[in-house]
């Protein structure tokens, strides 16, 4: 009986799943969702990494049963609602806790799990009405404090706001409420309200098998700041796991996937380490999007995609974490939306003597949006080395970035 992987939306990350798999023997099945624009890293499926590629259906779970599933793992956010409720009903000895499913995409219902089994959060409301923000606010005591507003669903940043304290927060509020979200295509009904986690943000990626969670990678984040959001990366930092100074966090991540009802595969976890100790931003069951995989091989030796299959197939993750060197990816960003017309700025990216991998998805004559979050990224420039080169190889990127002539269409 031949066993299959399937991945459901195999785009972003998610392309890296079926090739590692199949290097032990596995061969994979992509099931595929209604298309929409995507742009960035893997956005075109590898069909000939696939043995059979299903379009989502009503008779999908008849389908799939004939495949007999070894494992059934979202590639990318969107993904998960479709791959958790196909792995409960085929795959139920890989399956997380079903009663927790809308805790781990829903991001008040995220905080709302943690503050139940007793971890840390931060002050949050789910609310349609300005009048409860405003009563919300006060009872709080966050009258001087600063907030961020966003969709309960999404992903990449997509409408996250950072409100200065005393800042209007009601035209950042309005706009989740009647602007289509990038994950569901539609305005949300309700909005996120949080108090904002101020320190040092990190992206936590982990495999867990049977309740475990390992360590797959540690990115410390680096952002910027434009028309009131802190949501632009500049760069992130691969870094060495260190118990003295990440123990807390990752102690604290561990228990944020308990919460979530993480049993088994990847998680993207996004926390801020406060003076306060370790505050969820937000966690996702998926591997980390984007070119992740590759940087963390590089970094590590290993990767999400390479640890999910000893998770699936060993039934346990069998190689320790390590660090063997830094690895610095940089975000190439737009200033403004319009035509680029000379993306030859960007060439000499080439020659540079730290250069890891150049991921650039733009060509002239295409209209890029204005970066504003990790989704309106025009490319991603990896580096590795001595961080003295490494920051010195930053500065002549943003130079060359600098050059890009980017005429504003009306």
């Amino acid at each position: 009986m031949n066993r299959h992987l399937v991945v459901v939306d195999p785009l972003s990350a998610g392309i890296e799943l079926a090739p590692a798999f199949k290097a032990r023997g596995i061969n994979a099945i992509a099931v595929t969702l209604k298309s929409f624009d995507y742009v960035g890293f893997g956005s075109t499926i590898q069909a000939s990494d696939f043995v059979e590629i299903i379009p989502d259906q009503p008779n999908l779970v008849e389908i799939l049963k004939e495949c007999h599933p070894i494992a059934i793992i979202p590639g990318t956010e969107r993904g998960i609602p479709l791959a958790e409720r196909l792995a409960e009903i085929l795959t139920p000895q890989f399956a997380n806790d079903a009663k927790k499913t809308l805790n781990r995409s829903h991001k008040a219902l995220m905080q709302s799990a943690l503050k139940e089994a007793g971890v840390p959060t931060l002050k949050t409301l789910h609310t349609y009405s300005e009048d409860e923000v405003e009563a919300w606010i006060k009872e709080n005591g966050l009258v001087n404090s600063p907030l961020v507003i966003k969709p309960p669903m999404s992903a990449g940043s997509d409408k996250v706001f950072h409100i200065k304290a005393m800042e209007d927060w009601k035209i950042a509020f309005n706009r989740i409420l009647t602007e289509p979200s990038s994950i569901t295509g539609k305005p949300s009904e309700k909005v996120v309200v949080q108090e904002q986690a101020l320190g040092t943000e990190f992206a936590v990626g982990t495999v867990s098998a049977n309740g475990k969670h390992y360590l797959a990678h540690l990115i410390k984040y680096n952002k910027t700041s434009a028309h009131g959001r802190k949501t632009i990366f500049d760069y992130v930092e691969f870094i060495a796991y260190r118990e003295h100074e990440h123990g807390e966090l990752f102690e604290y991540t561990q228990k944020t996937l308990d919460a979530l009802g993480i049993r088994w595969g990847a998680a993207h976890t996004e926390i801020m380490l406060t003076e306060k100790g370790p505050r969820l931003i937000e966690s996702s069951p998926r591997m980390c999007g984007g070119p992740v995989v590759r940087f963390a091989r590089e970094a590590t030796g290993s990767s999400q995609a390479d640890k999910l299959v000893e998770a699936y197939l060993d039934g346990d993750v069998l190689k320790e974490f390590t660090f063997k060197k830094t690895v610095v990816p940089v975000f190439l960003k737009s200033p403004k939306k319009g035509i680029i017309s000379n993306i030859e700025a960007l060439a000499e990216i080439s020659t540079l003597p730290t250069l890891h991998s150049n991921y650039v998805w733009v060509k002239n004559g295409d209209l890029v949006p204005q970066t504003v979050d990790y989704l309106t990224n025009i490319g991603i420039v990896a580096l590795t080395g001595d961080r003295e080169s490494i920051l010195l190889d930053y500065k002549k990127i943003r130079n060359m970035e600098s050059k890009l002539i980017i005429n504003e269409c009306h």
